[in-house]
């Protein structure tokens, strides 16, 4: 007589990446604490291990190397979750390209815009610290900034096929008008250090940049 076959378990590899995936935002979330107060010099792999509650080895296998650490923490903090969906990508970006007023497309988009400095502002100044310093540091920095252009392309690519750009603007130009006044630089000294509001700072990155970029009529809110 011969015994029954026991089924085989089924390998549920599904809960092994939400496992997985669990512990990587815990390790992002601990570097992310402890490079913004001690900054990206001081931290250990080992301060970040005891941090997120898990063993150092375990760090390096999730995440790779301190440099590569940085990066994924950024990646989030810009992101504003670990999703593997582009930015680009996500519906508010749709909505805010669909939108065919000049001015609510800007508010729309100094909202989203304003929304992800307060995530990476602490952040960019520990990549400015330590890039001077650190050449792996000092490409990260130099990657956000190009990352952050790219966006600001896209977006100025967008309103020129609007037709709300002015006369003579050029796709170039207005990519980089959105790219400096949004720069994180003028959200730290006009909000943290002059204590100007969020919506303020809102309200004044709509005027200045609408005034520069757009043609008469383009904006009726």
């Amino acid at each position: 007589m011969t015994s029954p076959v026991k089924p085989q378990r089924r390998y549920d590899s599904s809960g092994r990446r939400e496992v997985a995936r669990a512990t990587r935002r815990k390790v992002l979330d601990a570097a992310h604490r402890l490079f913004v107060a001690r900054g990206f010099a001081a931290t250990t792999m080992s301060q970040v291990a005891e941090e997120a509650g898990v063993a150092v080895q375990t760090v390096y296998s999730t995440v790779g190397g301190k440099a590569e650490l940085l990066k994924q923490v950024l990646d989030v903090a810009v992101a504003g979750d670990d999703e593997e969906v582009a930015v680009a990508d996500r519906p508010e970006i749709h909505r805010i390209a669909a939108e065919t007023d000049g001015r609510r497309k800007l508010q729309m988009y100094a909202r989203h815009l304003r929304v992800g400095l307060e995530r990476v502002a602490d952040l960019e100044q520990v990549l400015r610290a330590a890039a001077d310093v650190d050449p792996l540091v000092g490409e990260l920095l130099e990657a956000f900034a190009a990352q952050r252009l790219v966006g600001m392309t896209m977006m100025a690519e967008n309103l020129r096929e609007q037709g709300l750009l002015r006369r003579g603007m050029t796709v170039a130009k207005a990519a980089d008008v959105l790219w400096a006044h949004m720069d994180v630089r003028n959200y730290v000294a006009l909000v943290r250090e002059r204590g100007w509001s969020p919506r303020e700072f809102e309200r004044w990155y709509v005027d200045v940049t609408a005034a520069m970029l757009y043609k008469p009529g383009a904006q009726s809110g």
